[in-house]
């Protein structure tokens, strides 16, 4: 008897645990045994919208073009214990998720497949703003012309691909940040993180670019922009094949981490900071352009408390 009591005992105290786990990873709350989702459509003149807010929990979302329609549709799931609540009032549409409780009952859906939000949008449209605040998820645009972006993400990652903007601004907490074939009508990229790796590829028109970073390596190739600076706290910065007479300016500043430059060159001024770290830069440059004597008038400036610099001149 004692023996089938420890047994019961144990299980009891297993299942306390796990259940004290499940409220944890669900912010305290203690969840419900199930989830039912209901998938519903809406959809909205493109013509009505100039504005799209969105304000999300934990789901996915995803804005893609919309190749059958000229109207903004918004594919997404809800329920009871996840709400979707879509407003519109005069050219704004907002979308925010709600997430319920219910005391004691318990529900395991934590575990579940993630839900997402799907929106697709015209690309002909390019007047319309975004502004987007996800505390647990990824955000995935593609193939769309937007006028003004703004996103921030909590925990989750941020995709950019085939998109044009007037100008963005990208604030992560923990995640990494992935940009290809990114256009601006010559204005400003700003991107700021905590945690999380960035790589931007194929970027063009835009006339200022600053990265600021705490932790994670930054990579950029392939790319024409005017200005560059980056700052970064602990990883690696590496740019190339940047397209000569592209980039004026070259700012780029890690207190911990290597620097390298790989195929380019600046028509203005170089600028390369590593307080621990190692300074690797091959330029597609003459080296008599960067003397005093030379009519181009280009500076290079190189430091690094801790760390190797190498300078190497492909042109010669």
């Amino acid at each position: 008897m004692n023996k089938f009591i420890k047994i019961a005992f144990s299980l009891i105290i297993t299942g306390i645990i796990l259940i004290g786990f499940a409220t944890y990873l669900n912010n305290g709350n203690i969840p419900r045994f199930s989830a039912n989702y209901d998938k519903k459509n809406y959809t909205v003149s493109i013509n009505e919208i100039k504005d799209l807010d969105l304000n999300i929990l934990d789901s996915d979302i995803i804005l893609e073009e919309n190749t059958s329609s000229d109207k903004i549709e918004i594919d997404y799931y809800t329920g009871i214990e996840r709400e979707i609540l879509i407003t519109h009032t005069d050219k704004k549409l907002s979308i925010k998720e709600n997430k319920n409780t219910f005391g004691v009952d318990i529900d395991f859906s934590i575990f579940s497949k993630k839900q997402e939000i799907k929106i697709k949008i015209p690309k002909s449209s390019s007047s319309i703003d975004v502004h987007s605040l996800n505390k647990i998820g990824n955000l995935i645009i593609k193939d769309l012309n937007i006028k003004h972006l703004t996103a921030n993400s909590k925990i989750g990652n941020v995709y950019l691909t085939n998109v044009s903007t007037l100008d963005t601004e990208i604030k992560l907490s923990t995640g990494d940040l992935k940009i290809n074939n990114f256009k601006s009508e010559n204005n400003s990229l700003k991107i700021k993180t905590a945690t999380g790796n960035i790589k931007l590829n194929n970027i063009s028109g835009i006339s200022n670019l600053n990265i600021d970073n705490n932790t994670g390596d930054i990579d950029l190739s392939s790319s024409t922009i005017k200005n560059i600076n980056i700052s970064n706290k602990l990883g690696n910065i590496t740019l190339n094949n940047l397209p000569n007479e592209s980039t004026d300016n070259i700012n780029l500043e890690t207190n911990t981490g290597d620097i390298s430059l790989f195929n380019l060159t600046a028509n203005n001024s170089i600028s390369l900071k590593s307080s621990t770290g190692n300074i690797l830069a091959e330029l597609n440059d003459n080296e008599s352009n960067f003397t005093n004597n030379s009519n181009k008038k280009k500076t290079l400036f190189t430091s690094s408390s801790t760390g190797t610099v190498t300078v190497k001149f492909l042109n010669k």
